[in-house]
């Protein structure tokens, strides 16, 4: 099946400007996306925006606002983060040139979301591990900020060719967010309940479990079948406690 573009959601993660946001659906429109998220955004129903938006105007007026990352991923099926600073908690997983790889496979039955950061300061660390998938766009080292329009038209321009010329086979059912987050819980609460989590420990793991998750594209009968399997494994853990 075709992978199709109006299955990948921008979002946005706190826009400063409203020229930005006019300028980020303009190339968006440009690369055939026009799905649009906006967490806690400046003002953008202005002339500013309009502006900057030039003929994406259907795109400005149809973008969905939220108060918070994880309502605004939370109908996706896999969650990336454009950033460009690395680290412990940070590992890039791919360059912007892999990322339509990464995704694809999921867009003919499922939702992918593209975090972009603000603009001064991108993500955050904690709303990076809300990401199954980091990304890197490669820049002069000397001066590797991208102006966010910019990033999201590297980013839309490599969706977008490769759209045009890849058959992807699709998912059969792909697991929502929603699910893999449930999972995530059902595990951290487990892992809580047995003692697992030393200092430190519990801001790495399930990150890194979402990572794994989101590399794996799970459908909805891996997430049952894990589901099982931690229930299965604390109720042992349990018995064992109590002989």
């Amino acid at each position: 099946m075709e992978p199709d573009l109006r299955n990948i959601r921008i979002v946005l993660v706190e826009p400063q400007g409203a020229f930005n946001i006019g300028s980020v659906v303009r190339v968006m429109k440009n690369m055939g996306l026009s799905d649009l998220a906006l967490v806690n955004p400046a003002d953008f129903k202005n002339d500013e925006a309009y502006k900057g938006s030039v003929g994406a105007r259907d795109v400005l007026n149809s973008a969905l606002v939220f108060s918070c990352i994880e309502d605004a991923v939370n109908d996706t099926h896999i969650v990336v983060g454009v950033t460009r600073r690395a680290g412990r908690s940070r590992r890039i997983f791919c360059d912007v040139e892999e990322l339509p790889e990464r995704i694809f496979p999921v867009l003919p039955e499922g939702k992918a979301a593209v975090l972009f950061g603000r603009e001064d300061n991108g993500l955050s660390t904690k709303e990076t591990d809300l990401c199954n998938i980091l990304v890197n766009i490669p820049a002069n080292e000397s001066f590797p900020s991208l102006n966010l329009s910019h990033a999201v038209a590297v980013v839309g321009y490599k969706l977008f060719t490769y759209a045009m010329v890849c058959r992807v086979p699709g998912i059969l059912n792909p697991a929502p967010n929603t699910e893999i987050e449930g999972l995530l819980d059902y595990m951290e609460y487990i892992f809580s309940d047995m003692g697992f989590f030393s200092k430190g420990t519990s801001d790495y793991v399930i990150p890194l479990f979402r990572r794994i998750f989101g590399r794996a594209l799970l459908d909805d009968e891996e997430i049952k079948n894990l589901t099982h399997i931690f229930h299965r494994f604390h109720g042992l853990y349990k018995r064992k406690g109590a002989e």
